[in-house]
């Protein structure tokens, strides 16, 4: 059996002992995507930062790798202008394979406040989308229609109406528009692609949400927004394993209705 190449989100990983994390590290291709540590540096609650890393450390000795952030992918297709191949992190994942956590001497406070200033932009841009479709919907007096037209209140099959709809020509406008000087370049399997191709689907969904329930955007999206790049590295795989039904599962296959989903580690064996 070949490998699989399989993200693993945060509540999964939280679920599941150390020795099944590392088993399936040395059967498959596991990724931990970079957000991933995001939320674990960032975490509130009965685990620790610094037991969540130590596991993670564990099952990555063991085989598994980390994903580059974000931010890395779109700088690297920016200076090569050509598609990410792989959304492995090779330097920092020989570096944790190296060195044991203590040695890293993290102070995770610190760690926590900056992580949470970095993922600001995204928010903004997030907050920026939704208020300008809310707006459109407004202006036009769609809002009723809008209102009427998910019978099912189902965010899958929302999530795969505003996905149709951003099909070559949209993508086109928006690409333009956000990344001018390289859109001539851009084409729809880059990491580019779908890392806007996610935020849209997300704010017009996020739009809908505010003109059916009377929502203001004020509310705190952080972890719809790590949500967006664990889906985001389903691009460069061939699975993920989630349970998370209220936004990453849907996303995923509306997105990405190719990829395998998983909802526990059993059933990538």
């Amino acid at each position: 059996m070949s490998k699989q190449i399989i993200i693993i989100d945060k509540s999964i990983f939280q679920g599941n002992c150390t020795e099944k994390l590392s088993n399936l590290a040395q059967k498959h291709i596991v990724i931990l995507p970079h957000v991933f540590f995001e939320e674990c540096m960032t975490t509130e609650g009965d685990r620790s930062p610094e037991s969540l890393i130590k596991k993670a450390e564990t099952a990555i000795k063991s085989g598994a790798f980390i994903s580059l952030p974000r931010g890395r992918m779109i700088e690297i297709e920016r200076e090569t202008l050509q598609p990410l191949e792989s959304i492995i992190d090779k330097t920092g994942t020989e570096q944790i394979r190296n060195k044991n956590i203590e040695d890293l001497q993290i102070n995770f406070q610190e760690e926590a406040l900056k992580l949470k200033k970095n993922i600001e932009p995204m928010i903004r841009f997030e907050k920026k989308i939704a208020n300008a479709f809310w707006a459109t919907l407004q202006d036009k007096d769609y809002s009723k229609n809008w209102r009427t037209s998910d019978e099912d209140n189902d965010t899958g099959i929302r999530l795969g109406k505003w996905t149709e709809s951003l099909k070559e020509e949209p993508m086109r406008a928006w690409i333009a528009e956000i990344f001018p000087d390289m859109s001539s370049h851009i084409q729809n399997d880059w990491m580019t692609w779908h890392l806007l191709q996610l935020l849209i689907a997300y704010g017009i969904e996020w739009a809908y949400k505010r003109n059916s329930s009377g929502q203001s955007f004020g509310s705190n999206i952080i972890n719809d927004v790590y949500d967006i790049e664990y889906v985001l590295c389903l691009a460069r795989s061939d699975a993920l394993v989630s349970n998370d039904r209220k936004l990453m599962v849907p996303l995923a296959q509306a997105i990405f209705p190719k990829k395998k989903i998983y909802h526990k580690l059993e059933d990538c064996e």
